[in-house]
């Protein structure tokens, strides 16, 4: 895990994950809304640690107990909260727009994290500015030739990008000051939780109501959330950010992959431009002459 090579090979798996995990996302959403399936992937995505975790104590249980702690909780529920919002959000797009145009706008938050850090007091070069004015101009061209409906999913996903852009922040802060496996259960658990409580307030159907309907949240919860996500915790402390979020942003190249393999999506000439434009933003806004530094 030392290995600079090794740290950015798993960052790139997490984005292919997260990428085609747009597949069973949009596919479960036939069985049951947003929430009710957020509830369940989690859910699952927290039982699949839990094995690791009773293996993990009983090798090292001083360690592992010591690094567990009420903060680790507290840090916990925040993360899964953001993971709610992000989740729900990018959930609900789908409803409304493409796999491809919510790939890449949730990919906007390798932007919206140096917006966030200005209002924080945290200056950054010029070219980072380039790189959101970029992407915003390719967010108007994906979605200024859509449909009215398409053009809600997109604002939908486009709120769900800040709450992802907010959570890689505090997670990059806090993970490596707890055991991290447990952490990842932590804010799944939470996570599954707000959603079961939001999807049994505003939604008819909490479970589906065939066996199919299992499936997708079980493929998602056990690969996307069990894998992606946790492998995600593991590495942000030791990665570098800059060259973290740029990997992370690869989810929308795949997500838009996914979505023309599997159900067919195609771009207008606007929309393809607009995707290069968004994708070039991000790679300037995390390049690395884009260091920060403090006013």
């Amino acid at each position: 895990m030392n290995s600079r090579f090794k740290i950015n090979t798993l960052l790139v798996l997490v984005a292919f994950i997260w990428g085609f995990g747009f597949i069973p996302q949009k596919l479960g959403m036939n069985y049951v809304g947003p929430a009710a399936f957020n509830a369940l992937r989690f859910a699952l995505g927290a039982a699949t640690l839990l094995p690791l975790i009773f293996f993990l104590r009983a090798r090292q249980r001083a360690e592992f107990d010591q690094k567990v702690t009420q903060s680790t909780i507290a840090v916990g529920v925040v993360l899964g909260a953001l993971l709610f919002f992000g989740a729900l959000f990018q959930q609900m797009a789908l409803l409304y727009t493409s796999v491809a145009n919510v790939a890449f706008i949730t990919g906007l938050y390798v932007i919206l994290v140096p917006v966030i850090g200005f209002f924080l007091g945290v200056r950054y070069a010029a070219i980072v500015w380039a790189g959101g004015l970029l992407a915003i101009v390719g967010l108007y061209l994906m979605t200024g030739g859509g449909q009215a409906s398409a053009l809600k999913g997109d604002l939908i996903a486009l709120i769900g990008a800040l709450a992802w852009a907010v959570h890689i922040m505090v997670l990059s802060r806090r993970s490596g000051d707890h055991q991290q496996v447990a952490l990842a259960a932590y804010q799944f658990a939470f996570c599954a939780i707000f959603s079961l409580l939001f999807a049994l307030i505003v939604e008819p159907n909490v479970l589906p109501e065939t066996i199919e309907g299992y499936l997708w949240p079980l493929v998602n919860g056990v690969i996307v959330v069990g894998v992606g996500y946790t492998i995600q915790v593991l590495v942000m402390d030791r990665a570098e950010p800059f060259q973290a979020s740029l990997i992370f942003s690869l989810e929308a190249v795949f997500g838009a992959i996914a979505g023309y393999w599997i159900f067919d999506e195609s771009f207008t000439i606007a929309a393809l431009i607009g995707a290069m434009l968004m994708l070039i933003g991000c790679i300037l806004a995390q390049s690395p002459s884009a260091e920060n530094s403090s006013p």
